[in-house]
């Protein structure tokens, strides 16, 4: 596996299981399968995109493997964002208006707080998925250096 996919993975793994959720959510909350699809789709990309950025900076060494605290801290600024996006992206989807949540401050604290049970699971994916991805390098760039004369 190359670098950028490496990176990649888990962030959009995040993003795609997320919108997953959300729009299996709005279906079963009784919402139009349209709505569910803007939903899924409007917190998905935000969060595959901050999921990619994370990934990044813990490849790049920014944030360190094995602490929680920075990459909780990052979450405590992107999940709420992307949340934001997905509730004024939804709005304006559904209701053809920009608007911003009733107590956009209250909204955006309550986000703070979720996100940190969501930096729990990203740790958790992001340390499954690398280990496992550098294991399957490890192993191949051994079986080919083992079949060289």
């Amino acid at each position: 596996m190359t670098a950028t996919p490496r990176i990649a993975l888990p962030g959009l793994m995040i993003g795609a299981v997320s919108a997953l959720f959300a729009g299996g959510l709005a279906l079963i909350g009784g919402m139009p399968a349209s709505w569910a699809a803007v939903t899924a789709v409007t917190l998905g990309l935000p969060l595959a995109a901050f999921g990619t950025g994370c990934s990044a900076l813990w490849e790049y060494g920014i944030l360190r493997a094995g602490a929680f605290a920075p990459v909780a801290l990052y979450w405590v600024i992107a999940f709420p964002v992307a949340r934001l996006v997905q509730d004024v992206g939804t709005r304006l989807v559904l209701d053809e208006r920009f608007d911003w949540p009733p107590h956009p401050l209250a909204f955006l604290a309550y986000q703070a707080l979720i996100s940190v049970g969501f930096a729990i699971g990203f740790v958790w994916v992001h340390e499954r998925l690398l280990t496992s991805a550098r294991r399957a390098v490890a192993a191949r760039a051994e079986r080919s250096v083992a079949h060289r004369p």
